[in-house]
């Protein structure tokens, strides 16, 4: 019964960390930068405020009204990259 226990037990404190080191990717357009958080509108238009500071890898230059992939770790940015545009406006990397 103990070590039944114990392996419930461990598995549910394995299982938490798994889920706490979830990434997501979010995508969409970049509307506004306030303060340090980047508010993105994905094509849902569902509105995501993502943190981010000094240790977020940006590649490109950044502003508002660009397409860009933000890599979201539980609402903080990894990275941040602006994405082109092609006439179909279908999003290429």
């Amino acid at each position: 019964m103990r070590r039944t226990l114990l392996g419930i037990i461990m598995a549910v404190v394995f299982l938490s960390f798994v889920s706490m080191t979830r990434a997501e990717m979010v995508s969409g357009q970049l509307v506004k930068i306030d303060g340090s958080f980047y508010v993105i509108k994905d094509k849902d238009g569902k509105e995501h405020r993502i943190h981010f500071n000094d240790m977020t890898q940006k590649s490109g230059d950044i502003k508002p009204g660009d397409h860009v992939e933000v890599d979201n770790d539980k609402g903080h940015a990894n990275s941040i990259k602006a994405m082109k545009m092609d006439m179909n406006m279908d999003m290429k990397k």
